[in-house]
Parts: structure tokens; C-alpha cells; sequence
């Protein structure tokens, strides 16, 4: 190796070595979190995770917003996950639901929300199986604890039958109840916020998830509601203003329409030319067919109205036929005619026929 290349060699290594110690001393690669929204699905169907880990577990999912006894009866699922804000309790539907627990279905009750514990069907039927609503659990304050799972704070039970299983919370209040009767069970919490997709990353919410649904062997019919997704009106009407909306489109509009009425005043437009009289035009038309000897399209134009009319009015089709007729209008002959006398008789046969 030469000595130029050499001393180009290593000026070339000692930048590149200056270049490297000043980007490692100023700048500093660190990792950055970008946040994804959930998707659509996820908004709508917030168990959307729970479902999925069904299926991968070989566990059918069945899904209806709102149930009444007719439908749970031609149910084919043993197992039903019912919110029982969704479902229409009478006592017919309570004394199925006992003879149906009984004969061996799960039957996993959600009490949604407050109003339903004044259902008197629903009563009933936890008090068929010793089970009750603690009325001083919804004042209490509460807080979540990772170690627990998720369970909803309004509602607590109050249970008298040692034999069933009773989950508590880390202040002891009793918040997921199971008891079983005859060939099966019923299972009774509040809003179950340890089977929510956001939530069963938590340890204790997927044992607590596994331990009820791994369990049983079958598929499983979720009543339960959906999570409507409000688009842009729904949006505005939540928490936007209408009124600037709105008042906002009107300027808007105003400008528009300003904005396309010329500044010089209304555009006036030109009154219509008079054309040239008829006669000319048809003269003019006559003096460019001769220069290309192409009069034949006049004599064409009135033997196909002649014998249009002709078969029309009295029924002529073949062409000696035609020209006979045509003989005996005009009184002689057809033929040798100038294109003038050609004209003026096709007018007079028009006019006769």
C-alpha cells in the first residue's frame, strides 16, 4: 500500500473515530411507548378477551344481547352467563331456572346494577339457594388490590349455607358466591370486572377467570350487552357545543355564497345572434352537395319518404309497383329529368299522394 492511501486511511478512521465519540456523547438512544387504542371490536365487546381465550381453549361461545325463558329453554349450552338486567324474570322463569340448575346446568347470575335487586322473581330465586344482598355493602369505601380480583364494589352477599363457596375481598365482605344444588351450581356477583379485557392481564382476575369457566366441559351462552361506540354526533352531543357547531356552518355558508357573487355586479350575458334565414342555409347546403356531386342525396331523401308513404297509405312494397304508382300520378315518366324538374316533381307526388 502506497503512502497516500495510507495517510487517506487513517484520516479517514481518526474522523470516523471523532464522528463516534461526539454522537455517543450527545445523543442517547432510548426506547419509546406509543400508545395503540383499542380497536373497534375491543370497544364494542369488552369480555372480547375472554372470548377469545374460550375459543383457544375449545370452548364455544354463544352470544345474545337480551334472553327470556323461551330462549333459554331451546338453549342447547349447559352453561349460561346471564346479566340479569338482559333477562325478563317471572316466577315461571324462577321455577325453571331452580329445575334447570338442579338437572345440571351452570348458571353464572350478574347483577349489573342496583335496581335489579328490587326484582322480586329475582329475590326469589337467591333466596332458593340461601343467598342475600348485604344493603350496607354499597356505602363502604373500597379499594382494589392486585393480590384480589377485580369485583365490583357496589355489591356484597350475605350467605347462611356453610357448604357453598364464598370468594371474599381483602376487607372480608363476601363478593362471588357458588353453591351447588342437585347436578348443578349457581354462581352470583356483581358486575364482573376481573372477566373485562382490560383487566385479565391480572394474575388474580385469570386464575379467578380459569377456575369458573375452564372447569366445565361444554359451551357457554353470554347474555350480555354490548358496548355501544358513539361516532362523531354522538360525540358532539356528549361534549361538544351545537349551538358554535352550528352557528359556525351559517358563517360559512354566508361566506360561500359571498364569496361567488362577482364584486363587479351581475354577469349580463350576450342576447342570442339571429341566425340566417332558412332558404340560405338550404342554398348553401345545395351549392357544397353539386361541387361534390352528391345531389343523389336529395333525390334518396325524398324516394324513401314517397315510398314510406306509399306503403304506409296504400300498401306498395316492391319497387316497379312504386315507380308505376308514381307514373300514373304525375301522369308520364320518371326518367331524363333535370334535378330542378326532378325536385318539383317529387313535391308534387308528396303533395298528391
Amino acid at each position: 500500500m502506497s503512502r497516500n492511501k495510507l495517510i487517506s486511511l487513517l484520516v479517514a478512521a481518526l474522523v470516523l473515530g471523532i464522528f463516534t465519540f461526539i454522537v455517543y456523547s450527545l445523543f442517547e438512544i432510548s426506547p419509546t411507548t406509543r400508545i395503540v387504542p383499542p380497536s373497534r371490536e375491543a370497544r364494542l365487546n369488552e369480555y372480547l378477551a375472554l372470548d377469545r381465550w374460550l375459543e383457544g381453549q375449545g370452548i364455544a361461545v354463544q352470544t345474545e344481547e337480551y334472553a327470556t325463558l323461551s330462549r333459554i329453554s331451546r338453549a342447547e349450552e349447559r352453561q349460561i352467563f346471564l346479566q340479569v338486567s338482559l333477562f325478563r324474570w317471572t316466577d315461571e322463569a324462577v321455577e325453571y331456572l331452580v329445575r334447570w340448575i338442579e338437572e345440571g346446568g351452570t348458571l353464572f347470575l350478574v347483577l349489573d346494577y342496583s335496581q335489579v335487586l328490587f326484582e322480586r322473581e329475582l329475590l326469589f330465586l337467591l333466596e332458593e339457594f340461601g343467598i342475600e344482598t348485604d344493603p350496607e355493602s354499597a356505602p363502604r369505601a373500597y379499594t382494589y388490590d392486585l393480590e384480589y380480583p377485580n369485583y365490583d364494589r357496589r355489591i356484597s352477599f350475605i350467605v347462611e349455607d356453610e357448604t357453598a363457596l364464598i370468594l371474599k375481598d381483602r376487607s372480608g365482605e363476601a363478593k362471588l358466591v357458588q353453591q351447588s344444588r342437585g347436578a348443578g351450581k349457581l354462581i352470583v356477583s356483581g358486575n364482573p370486572h376481573f372477566l373485562f379485557s382490560v383487566n385479565l392481564d391480572n394474575a388474580a382476575n385469570s386464575r379467578l377467570a380459569s377456575a369458573i369457566f375452564a372447569s366445565e366441559n361444554g359451551s357457554w351462552l353470554f347474555i350480555r350487552g354490548a358496548t355501544r361506540v358513539q361516532g362523531l354526533w354522538g360525540s358532539l352531543l356528549r361534549e361538544g357545543n351545537l349551538a358554535v357547531l352550528f352557528v359556525s356552518v351559517l358563517v360559512l355558508l354566508v361566506v360561500c355564497f359571498w364569496a361567488l357573487i362577482p364584486g363587479f355586479g351581475l354577469v349580463r350575458g350576450d342576447g342570442e345572434k339571429p341566425g340566417k334565414p332558412l332558404r340560405e342555409r338550404f342554398l348553401a347546403e345545395g351549392r357544397f352537395l353539386k361541387s361534390c356531386g352528391a345531389l343523389e342525396l336529395y333525390h334518396q331523401a325524398y324516394m324513401r319518404e314517397i315510398k314510406r308513404q306509399l306503403t304506409r297509405k296504400e300498401g306498395l312494397h316492391g319497387d316497379d309497383e312504386i315507380q308505376r304508382r308514381l307514373a300514373d300520378i304525375l301522369g308520364r315518366d320518371l326518367t331524363n329529368r333535370h334535378f330542378n324538374e326532378a325536385i318539383n316533381d317529387y313535391k308534387t307526388i308528396l303533395e298528391r299522394i
